[in-house]
């Protein structure tokens, strides 16, 4: 039985559906989650990613998530996959505010990594995900969830998205891929169908604040913030840097207040990286 807070509809689409029309499939629908890419390699971007936000956006659907297939099998693997994930979907700017889900599925390597191999990837790539200022999610079927990882081991604030057609899933989840067979206006062939809690969705709007220490923003804290076309650091007490700054081993420069007033970016924004100050 469906429960009562699956209040929001939604798809995840790929390269699979081909030219999807945005203007007839968006309708209906609160959300969606773009396949980014698979692997490990640029190369491996999902070559219809960017359009599939872009059409969606521009229809009117502003909820958006993605997703990224793995073949990892190690932690250094499913780093790898996520820093490539990251460059791919940093091209979408701030279109993405759903979570970045990792999809770890039924390939032999997995597979014969065992347990906490599996474990040690789906935190590796969901932490990288968080710490790159976007939220994290873990995609499976409900077998995969209840029996291959532990959902115990994914970092905290981690949305699950489980795949089980037919019944609702028995794991804790946010998103319910209900059918890989649904029918959408706009899209030729089948779709698969999404349900979700409203807690997908991105909590109200934050704001800008300063404070004596510094300017906020949101609960962020120890993360990178893509914010109104730049990226902001955010320190463990969730201030905004200024000046050099070493940031996970790379040195970045970040504006303070008199270097926002000669160049009209917002102080705080980062403006260049470099190997040493």
């Amino acid at each position: 039985m469906e429960r009562e807070n699956h209040t929001l509809q939604g798809l995840d689409v790929s390269r699979y559906q081909g030219k999807v029309d945005w203007t007839k499939a968006a309708k209906g629908m609160d959300f969606v989650i773009v396949r980014a890419g698979y692997g490990r390699y640029a190369n491996q971007e999902d070559p219809c990613f960017i359009r599939n936000v872009e059409g969606a956006y521009a229809a009117g659907l502003r909820n958006i998530g993605a997703y990224w297939y793995s073949y990892a099998a190690t932690e250094a693997e499913a780093e790898k996959e996520a820093e490539t994930c990251l460059q791919v979907v940093r091209k979408a700017g701030d279109k993405i505010n759903l979570p970045i889900f990792f999809d770890q599925e039924y390939e032999p390597a997995i597979l014969g990594a065992g347990k906490a191999a599996r474990n040690a990837c789906c935190r590796a790539f969901c932490e990288a995900v968080q710490a790159a200022g976007y939220r994290a999610g873990m995609y499976g079927s409900q077998d995969w969830l209840q029996n291959k990882i532990d959902l115990s081991a994914l970092p905290e604030g981690t949305a699950v998205w489980c795949a089980r057609y037919g019944a609702e899933p028995d794991v804790p989840h946010t998103i319910w891929q209900y059918t890989s067979t649904g029918k959408v206006d706009g899209i030729s062939g089948n779709a698969d169908l999404d349900r979700a809690d409203a807690s997908l969705l991105p909590k109200a709007e934050a704001k800008w604040v300063r404070t004596g220490k510094g300017w906020t923003y949101g609960d962020y804290q120890n993360r990178w913030g893509w914010l109104g076309g730049s990226w902001y650091w955010f320190d463990s007490e969730g201030i905004a840097v200024t000046g050099w700054q070493k940031v996970q081993g790379v040195w970045y420069y970040f504006l303070d207040e008199k270097d926002a007033e000669l160049t009209g970016y917002k102080e705080c924004a980062c403006m260049e990286r470099a190997d040493e100050p």
